[in-house]
């Protein structure tokens, strides 16, 4: 987690203080964040092995005299043996998984010009498995990465969910699923998709699948709403005036940087006073204002989005305070402007954004809860503004949800004890110790002791109780929710089993600058010219490999 927006008290503050210059504080922060990355390429998320190849995989071992039918072999080979490696360390694992979709399409505007090599497939679907291990590392491993060419339509969303559960026997082990904001993704499909999931599962034990959305798609699709009303020629003419080149990036945060510029521009009134700029087409006034509403509006969602996916990963904790701050501050834009197309923007954008916060407040809500520098405190101090009619009473459902969920951690024996990583199990000399030691004490002195123990555990407050009484942390902008509940383990083996698998949930596929990517994301030219199998066996078995070494 980054710097808190504005506040520096812990909950009550962080509402109210960031609402200040929403638009114009963000345009400091991003100038020297954006400025150097105007040519970033999607190529970059992709890892150095894959930039050394030229042309694509099979040409690249031809050209090192190596026989690529050879290679393919040993690959698939490693891939079943990393596989069975992988369903082994899945089934053992005493904590909960979500399960997300994605789809990547390649051809995207500018970049299908740009590929090299042939192109076998221009779509893949992406289906991958972020936990936290027992180590309290952040895991995120692909389990399938496929074409949907021989698929049913019909079929098609329910069939890459069920093919990674029952490839993995992760039946019991899935609690969440992550979906695009798609249209395509509709209740009946989402209904579909829980249930091919939940039948084979535990229902007695498990509560029922969370179904989360991605919040980065939210941002994507909330300003790309705002930057419909642009035409190609519009964004020619500033592209012109301003005079920052060709841009070689549809990422919106890049859009935004140059279109603020302009807009800084005409506010010193530099067009008119300086007779390079007679020749140019200028915008008209009316377009003006579209520029200048994409700005203000685009700019508010930046400010979270820089603190959600520009200071590392994010755990679910940090999501429901910095969105809460972006309800206030689209608010608060809405409400201080009169201006009709601004108006009709904000009102549209809020909408999207109502109907994401509606379906996830539960689980953004719960994760918050966890938090120590929150806890219950900035619930109830948020649905106690009643931002929203029906949101007054949401503090209560939140606290249920939790206990709740508890409550069939407690029930479970495994729980009962903290999270330890095999690896750091003592060594034999290590329990030979103990059972030295063990043998001083003499046999009254042990009964009493359990005993004592019985009676202590019978009278004494549920972990979570004592968690939520205990005063909230002082805010500290450097927090690591995963290291806090590591360390508190000992002390809450139950709860830090609760927190571990609520925290995993990833409410964002992208991070970094893929956050920012304007289209659906491009699969990596390294599978491009392959087969299916080899494809999938590539991104598979890199994504294990730190975990699972051959």
């Amino acid at each position: 987690m980054g710097k808190k927006l504005k506040s520096d008290d812990s909950v009550n503050d962080s509402v109210d203080d960031s609402v200040d210059d929403s638009a114009d504080d963000c345009m400091d922060d991003f100038e020297d964040d954006v400025e150097n990355d105007f040519e970033y390429d999607l190529e970059n998320d992709f890892e150095d092995d894959e930039e050394i190849l030229e042309d694509n995989v099979p040409d690249w071992f031809i050209s090192a005299g190596i026989n690529p039918d050879n290679i393919r072999k040993e690959v698939l080979k490693i891939y079943e043996a990393q596989k069975e490696k992988a369903k082994k360390f899945l089934s053992d694992f005493q904590g909960n998984i979500t399960l997300s979709y994605e789809w990547l399409l390649h051809g995207n505007e500018w970049t299908s010009e740009y590929s090299k090599g042939r192109v076998l497939h221009e779509d893949f679907v992406c289906m991958t498995a972020h936990f936290v291990d027992d180590s309290w590392k952040v895991r995120k491993w692909i389990l399938g990465y496929s074409t949907g060419e021989s698929i049913p339509l019909d079929d098609i969303f329910t069939y890459h969910f069920r093919t990674a559960v029952q490839g993995f026997e992760i039946e019991n082990k899935v609690s969440t699923i992550l979906l695009p904001n798609d249209e395509d993704f509709d209740e009946k499909t989402v209904d579909a998709i829980r249930k091919c999931i939940e039948a084979k599962g535990n229902s007695s034990i498990n509560p029922p699948v969370f179904v989360v959305n991605c919040c980065a798609d939210l941002f994507r699709l909330m300003v790309n709403d705002l930057y419909s009303g642009f035409s190609w020629s519009l964004y020619e003419d500033v592209r012109m005036l301003v005079g920052w080149g060709r841009c070689s990036s549809t990422n919106w945060n890049v859009k935004l940087y140059h279109l603020q510029q302009a807009v800084d521009m005409k506010n010193e009134d530099v067009f008119s006073k300086d007779e390079i700029y007679d020749d140019y087409d200028k915008p008209s006034d009316k377009e003006w204002i579209k520029i200048q509403t994409f700005c203000k509006l685009t700019g508010c969602i930046y400010k979270v989005a820089k603190e959600l996916f520009e200071e590392g990963y994010a755990t679910s904790n940090v999501y429901f305070h910095l969105l809460a701050e972006l309800k206030v501050m689209l608010n608060q834009e809405l409400a201080s402007s009169d201006n009709d197309y601004f108006l009709r923007k904000a009102k549209k954008m809020l909408k999207m954004f109502d109907k994401y916060w509606n379906d996830m407040f539960l689980v953004l809500a719960t994760a918050s809860v966890l938090d120590p520098r929150f806890k219950m405190n900035y619930i109830e101090f948020y649905c106690s503004k009643k931002i929203d009619n029906d949101e007054g009473s949401k503090a209560e459902t939140v606290l249920d949800c939790l206990r709740n969920l508890y409550a069939r951690y407690a029930a479970n024996e495994i729980c009962q004890k903290p999270i330890c990583p095999a690896a750091t199990i003592g060594s034999k000399e290590e329990d030979d110790d103990e059972e030295g030691e063990e043998e001083d004490y003499d046999d009254e002195e042990g009964e009493r002791e359990a005993e004592k123990e019985k009676e202590e555990k019978e009278f004494q407050e549920s972990e979570l109780d004592s968690y939520l009484k205990e005063p909230v942390m002082e805010w500290n902008k450097g927090f690591k929710a995963l290291e806090w509940w590591k360390e508190e383990s000992q002390k809450y083996p139950i709860l830090s089993r609760v927190a571990r698998d609520i925290l995993s949930i990833p409410i964002s596929r992208a991070t970094s600058y893929d956050a920012y990517v304007s289209d659906r994301r491009e699969p990596s030219e390294l599978v491009l010219s392959e087969e299916p199998k080899m494809a999938n066996a590539l991104m598979c078995g890199r994504s294990w490999l730190k975990v699972l070494p051959l």
